[in-house]
């Protein structure tokens, strides 16, 4: 793998090169379930290169968008099913609700966190966490940052309390999108437009970010990460000029991070063309200290860069992926290939004083945190919070759910068509355009959802007609914020009692298997299981009849 850190990455490139490894890679050492509060799909080609190129190739499980706490709860979640080694959990303050009607945000993040962290346990995963990044929006505008319940001071409260309650757990990781979105800048790291059309919050720059900085953390936890930094001698010691002096001065810029990353644990070691013997002269001017014990090795010859770095390797009783290449030529980057077992390289910038920035971000400084003995130090009594919900059931009923029945018309058919085209997860698989929708709208039936959350407006519709004592249903979609809070119970619930008055026994549920919805027919096939009763006292059974997959 090249790392340029003086070009901007071609992201175009880097998921092509995902949808090839993904194809042919090796078999999986790692299986990724990915949690968030929002879509988080665009992450999985960033973060899956960056994991192929560290040797550890991973298979992806992503969970509806807003079901964090319903997959970690439900044991017969997909993620339950998957049984990850890598649980990745990524919420945004967003979908907590304002601050001001949760208590800051604190007590949700963390409650949030405690079902994460007792899910990964019974899943023996490792968790890796993601600080939320801190909102945008300031409803006071500019008296936020003078105001202790505002937007920034919730959300700094609510991450650090978070941070201390899992920083230094063994099996737990710490991400932050904070510091993806600092790195990028908020105008190019969020995608408004997109959050409002597929509820993806960020841009690809933004996820490629995020993605880098989640493989590093991963690469860290599984050892995988650099620990021998060799110098290109021809491009770093002897192309600092036709003098001495300026080679010197080069070598001079190069001995600060060098010496830092020394002192981080990494060894260091030197590569060169055999042409590359008067290095040692400008090196012992330069940087003495590195021929005075820091070197740990070096290969000065004609072979390629590759066949060098597996020298080093050997010598150092090292894993060619543990190196990484240093230089400013990346045409002897290319050298050494794409594959991990030819090793690394960063390619540094023209400009010397960039160096240590360019090596932080290629990941020479990664190191795992120290682990945390005994409780997080405190200055004062914590403050009493909520306890997360034991079950799937506690958490719907601190939700305080409500669900209103909605006539389909002229005023929202549109918003209708609308979630039906979106639904995946939870959908019956049956075709239905918005102009069908519109002609049947004296079929359907809407669903408006609130909880003490928010408020998710249409977010359930069935379609159902009755003939011969049968009242069929075609149409059965529910959105993601609102699954999993006992909404499609209630749809459903409303489908058996208008059945009964219209005289049905039974109610009949037409559906195929598209591959995602999974959720509706694990629903369905319990529903079908059991014997409904109407308010009447009426017995309704269920039949789901599953078509062919399309």
């Amino acid at each position: 793998m090249i790392i340029d850190s003086t070009a901007e990455p071609d992201l175009r490139a880097v998921r092509a090169r995902w949808r090839q490894a993904s194809r042919h890679q090796p078999p999986a050492v790692l299986r990724i379930g990915l949690l968030a509060s929002y879509t988080i799909d665009p992450l999985v080609p960033y973060l899956g290169i960056g994991l192929h190129d560290a040797g550890l190739p991973a298979t992806f499980g992503v969970g509806p968008f807003n079901q964090i706490t319903q997959q970690c709860l439900d044991d017969d979640s997909d993620m339950a099913r998957l049984r990850p080694d890598v649980l990745v959990v990524a919420p945004r303050f967003d979908e907590l609700g304002p601050p001001a009607a949760c208590g800051g945000w604190a007590d949700e993040l963390m409650c949030l966190a405690d079902i994460a962290l007792d899910a990964a346990g019974r899943w023996r995963s490792c968790l890796v966490f993601v600080l939320p990044a801190v909102p945008e929006s300031r409803p006071c505008g500019i008296g936020d940052a003078g105001s202790p319940g505002g937007v920034m001071a919730a959300a700094a409260t609510a991450r650090e309390a978070v941070r201390r309650a899992l920083a230094g757990r063994p099996g737990v990781c710490l991400a932050d999108a904070e510091e993806a979105v600092r790195a990028v800048g908020a105008a190019r790291a969020l995608a408004p437009a997109l959050f409002q059309f597929a509820k993806i919050p960020y841009t690809e720059e933004l996820f490629a970010g995020l993605g880098a900085q989640l493989g590093r953390l991963l690469r860290v936890r599984y050892g995988r990460g650099h620990r021998v930094a060799v110098i290109d001698a021809d491009s770093l010691v002897l192309a600092g000029g036709e003098g001495v002096a300026d080679r010197e001065a080069m070598v001079s810029a190069l001995r600060s991070p060098l010496l830092d990353l020394h002192a981080a644990g990494v060894r260091l070691a030197l590569r060169g063309s055999g042409a590359a013997g008067s290095a040692w002269e400008v090196l012992a001017a330069g940087f003495p200290e590195l021929l005075r014990g820091l070197l740990e090795g070096w290969v000065l010859d004609d072979r390629s860069a590759a066949d060098q770095l597996r020298t080093i390797a050997a010598e150092a009783g090292e894993s060619v992926g543990a190196l990484l290449l240093v230089t400013t030529d990346p045409v002897l980057a290319a050298e050494i290939g794409t594959r991990p077992d030819q090793g690394r390289a960063v390619v540094l910038g023209e400009q010397p004083e960039s160096w240590p920035a360019e090596l932080r971000a290629a990941g020479l400084f990664d190191q795992a945190p120290e682990p945390v003995a005994g409780p997080p130090p405190t200055t004062a009594a914590p403050a009493p919070r909520a306890k997360p919900a034991a079950s799937l059931a506690d958490f719907v009923a601190s939700l305080n759910v409500v669900v209103t029945h909605v006539p389909v018309g002229p005023g929202n058919v549109d918003k209708v068509a609308e979630l039906v085209e979106r639904a995946k997860d939870f959908t019956l698989g049956n075709r239905h355009s918005a102009a069908d929708i519109a002609q049947r709208a004296d079929e359907l039936l809407a669903l408006a959802v609130r909880d003490r959350l928010g408020e998710y407006g249409i977010s359930a519709a069935v379609g159902m007609r009755v003939a011969a004592g049968v009242c069929a249903v075609d149409l059965f979609s529910v959105s993601c914020p609102v699954l999993g809070k006992e909404v499609e119970d209630a749809v459903l619930a409303e489908v058996v009692e208008r059945a009964a008055r219209a005289g049905c026994d039974t109610v009949v549920v037409g559906c195929r298997d598209t591959g995602v919805n999974t959720a509706a027919l694990r629903f369905l096939r319990a529903a079908a299981a059991r014997v409904w009763t109407a308010g009447s006292g009426q017995a309704v059974r269920v039949r789901v009849e599953l078509g062919q997959r399309d």
